[in-house]
């Protein structure tokens, strides 16, 4: 039976903003060799240049770019869906960011993209360091909660979710990562699924694509992951594509 597989990028394939590391690459080029694989990410396209090799967004069967606002083929654009979001979004953006008890502020704080507005207290100018401090402040205040929460109080119409770690995206309701289940189901009937994300959890921007995919056929498979080592492993044991490295070799 045919199966296509649909990853998550950043913190699934790659740590979080950081570039895939040489190891996974090499398995998972084994991968993109044996099956057919799309890529959906949050991020736009330059973004995951940035974190993936040129081979792979090229080799895979396509990439979903922008919450799946964007389809890529072989390093070209297949569709992309635009929207432009009320001044009365970023003046609330502004306030929002300013309430938030977590003192950095690092700079590119609404980020306009491809039918979405990325939001980030700390600024996607953060470097690791203090992304994993916000990350640490989130986790025990609920702030990025908080955001969800009055921007959909305030903006009914449109949705948010978490998107990595110092972040929410913000389209209107139904532009989400849930579009690339149809998208892909299109193009491969009766194919199994099988999706991996991080953020597969209330209020994550994994959650719609994960709960599309579930519900679009009983055989579909879901996986829940902490990081590119947990894909890497299930990859191995469900799959036996490639034998991974012990845990103390993969940086």
């Amino acid at each position: 039976m045919e199966r296509a597989f649909i990853f998550d990028v950043d913190g699934t394939l790659t740590g979080p903003r950081r570039y895939m590391h040489e190891d996974f690459a090499r398995f998972f080029r084994t991968v993109v060799a044996s099956e057919t694989v799309y890529l959906v990410s949050g991020s736009d396209m330059p973004k995951l240049e940035n974190q993936l090799p040129v081979w792979l967004i090229q080799s895979v069967a396509g990439v979903f770019t922008c919450s799946g606002n964007e389809f890529w083929q072989g390093g070209n654009i297949v569709f992309q869906m635009n929207h432009t979001f009320p001044e009365e979004m970023f003046e609330l953006a502004e306030d929002i960011i300013s309430q938030s008890a977590y003192e950095a502020r690092t700079g590119n704080h609404c980020e306009p993209r491809i039918g979405a507005l990325n939001i980030s207290v700390v600024g996607r100018n953060a470097n690791p360091i203090q992304r994993n401090d916000y990350e640490r402040f989130d986790q025990e205040s609920a702030d990025r909660k908080r955001m969800i929460a009055l921007i959909e109080a305030a903006f009914p119409e449109y949705e948010a979710n978490s998107g990595g770690q110092i972040s929410i995206d913000v389209s209107p309701r139904g532009w989400n990562k849930s579009r690339v289940q149809s998208e892909v189901r299109s193009r491969h009937p009766d194919a199994v699924l099988h999706f991996f994300g991080d953020n597969i959890f209330e209020g994550g921007n994994d959650l719609p694509l994960a709960e599309a995919i579930g519900n679009d056929n009983s055989q579909n498979k879901i996986y829940p992951v902490a990081d590119h080592y947990d894909t890497w492993r299930i990859l191995q044991d469900e799959f036996i594509l490639a034998k991974p490295k012990e845990s103390g070799q993969v940086a």
